[in-house]
């Protein structure tokens, strides 16, 4: 599987939509795109509206785009060209190179397969903090990295819904306005959703006024409480089914958060990283792509690259973005009560209580309530701080042998080096129905490539689990040997998924795939229903109780597929994930 010309010319460019857009502000990221690769099309791109572009630069191409990739496995020659054209600091392994190998082939039918520029596929960073919790945890952390903007905030989520979480969002933003009034410095801020409406049948890219931004569905802060704010917000969503399905965001181009929630509440466990390096400008060209439009103003870091932090990467309580709110268990409860006796010499953030009670005096830790999210909580109840107040424990809870086993939804990464990462998007689709052809993209390229070159066992969470090609994937790969393990949500599908030619719903197809095993390959297959951490059984999605709705793939224990896209079929829907060389 060679790296062609073109990609390789592609991917060494020195051109990218960051760059060119800073040399030119005043115009749109989109209409920059569109000539950006043009030599490289090979057809030409529509030069009409905001819709009619973004669809012919994002779906372009003269084959049939599920035969873009060659059957075959890469070589070792293969490997070392691949490796050349992404600026990954080190070798990645083979099993890197041969899914970015399958990755780079959707380019040739489309330069912007990936929804990025070519140049910044294949980067590489650090990750420093992993959320595995629910909603409130990873929304506090975004307040957390919001208040100290300094320059710029590009916020995206699918959907937006008055909700505590958007008012945790909101009071982040007045917060922000607040400091930056007092530094004398507007902070610009951006901000994308998809609602879709009646103005999306002419217009894909809707600035929102004041009028829905107040309106009882989004009550967002009016732009005058937010005098140290230029605000700007973006209604994305391509006609019909095309949905904006990103949750990301990007603080002075320092650091990015990559989760799998939206902004609303929902009793949802979700995922979330917190990413820095150089993979920061990736995700940073991703969030011009899908702006599209003029900025007014524009981003005041356009022209200004990633720069790793003075003194190298910072982690765990080290890391400027940390608070108190992400410690957990026996040992985050120690480093909890010293960081309060140290208080006065600690820089701002570190130690906000919030309110919360004093551990050394609660009393709480003779009783055997765990220590989590910044306070001693019982299980139960941190999992009903989403949207589930009611919800009781049928799982009686037993203190942990050791520290190992503690329940601790903030994961404090080590001190680490740079590791490979390439950003594999995956563009919105409005075409009704699902054409074998929205196969040619970054994202299902990578989740293929994972299962085919999987060589010992590949690890998959989703809410849903019934896009035809991945259940074939997984059952080629159980075939010839590969233990795959599933967790997935009983009951998570929506209504359309059980209509005929939308896949059906998990339940349906777990016993499609059993059918068709033979009795020794479904040792092989091993497929759980999702069950909370304080409950005996499952409980359907639809009591909205306990909910999973982490996207994860993990292939042979070394790489890692995270980010927002389901394995579900029913919209062709516009996914931010992440590749990821273990660290």
């Amino acid at each position: 599987m060679t790296v062609s010309d073109k990609v390789y010319s592609l991917t060494h460019s020195q051109k990218t939509l960051t760059a060119a857009f800073a040399a030119s502000p005043a115009s749109s990221p989109g209409h920059l795109a569109r000539t950006l690769y043009a030599e490289h099309h090979k057809k030409r791109i529509s030069s009409g509206g905001y819709v009619e572009t973004f669809m012919g630069m994002l779906h372009s191409g003269n084959v049939h785009e599920t035969q873009r990739i060659p059957p075959g496995e890469p070589t070792q020659a293969d490997l070392d060209r691949a490796t050349e054209c992404g600026d990954f600091g080190s070798r990645p392994s083979d099993l890197f190179l041969k899914i970015y190998c399958d990755v780079l082939a959707t380019l040739d039918t489309n330069p912007w397969a990936g929804v990025v520029s070519p140049p910044l596929l294949g980067s590489r960073g650090v990750v420093n903090l992993s959320i595995i919790s629910v909603i409130p945890d990873i929304i506090q952390h975004h307040y957390d990295c919001i208040v100290r903007a300094e320059s710029e905030v590009f916020l995206a989520t699918n959907f937006w819904q008055s909700s505590k979480s958007a008012s945790k969002i909101c009071d982040a933003l007045l917060e922000l306005s607040r400091r930056a009034m007092k530094r004398g410095k507007k902070v610009v801020v951006k901000m994308m959703y998809d609602r879709a409406n009646l103005k999306m049948l002419t217009e894909s890219h809707v600035i929102v006024d004041d009028a829905e931004m107040a309106s009882d569905e989004v009550k967002l802060p009016k732009r005058s409480d937010m005098p140290g704010i230029d605000f700007e917000l973006v209604n994305f969503h391509q006609p019909v089914f095309g949905t904006f399905h990103c949750k990301f965001m990007i603080v002075d181009r320092k650091m990015a958060l990559l989760n799998s929630n939206n902004v609303q509440d929902r009793p949802n466990v979700e995922m979330m990283i917190h990413l820095e390096g150089p993979i920061v400008d990736s995700l940073y060209d991703t969030a011009l792509i899908s702006w599209f439009r003029p900025m007014h103003p524009p981003l005041p870091l356009l022209d200004t690259r990633y720069r790793p932090p003075e003194g190298g990467y910072k982690f765990g309580m080290d890391n400027e973005y940390a608070t108190s709110w992400i410690l957990d268990g026996s040992q985050g409860a120690e480093l909890f009560k010293k960081l309060q006796q140290e208080a006065g010499g600690i820089h701002d953030g570190h130690v906000d209580t919030g309110g919360k009670e004093d551990p050394a005096s609660s009393g709480c830790q003779d009783a055997g309530v765990p220590f989590i999210s910044g306070t001693y909580q019982t299980i139960t109840e941190h999992l009903n701080a989403g949207d589930q107040p009611d919800t009781h424990a049928s799982l009686a809870y037993e203190p942990p042998a050791s520290s190992r086993d503690e329940y601790t939804p903030h994961i404090l990464h080590t001190r680490h080096e740079e590791c490979p990462m390439v950003l594999v998007n995956r563009a919105p689709n409005g075409n009704p129905g699902n054409p074998a052809s929205s196969l040619n993209n970054a994202q299902d390229a990578a989740w293929l490539a994972g299962l085919k070159y999987a060589q010992r066992k590949v690890f998959i969470q989703s809410p849903t689990l019934n896009a035809g090609p991945v259940v074939e994937g997984i059952l080629k790969a159980v075939r010839r040997g590969i233990e795959c393990t599933l967790y997935i949500d009983v009951g998570f599908n929506d209504g359309g998924e059980a209509l005929p030619g939308q896949g059906g719903t998990n339940e349906e197809v777990s016993k499609t795939m059993f059918a068709q095993l033979a009795d020794e390959e479904k040792e092989k297959l091993k497929l759980y229903w999702y069950t909370g951490k304080d409950q005996i059984k499952p409980i359907n999605a639809s009591a909205r109780k306990r909910n999973c709705h982490v996207k994860l793939m993990i292939i042979d224990d070394s790489v890692g597929i995270v980010g927002n896209g389901n394995q579900g079929i029913t919209l062709p829907i516009g996914h931010l994930p992440i590749l990821i060389k273990r660290f």
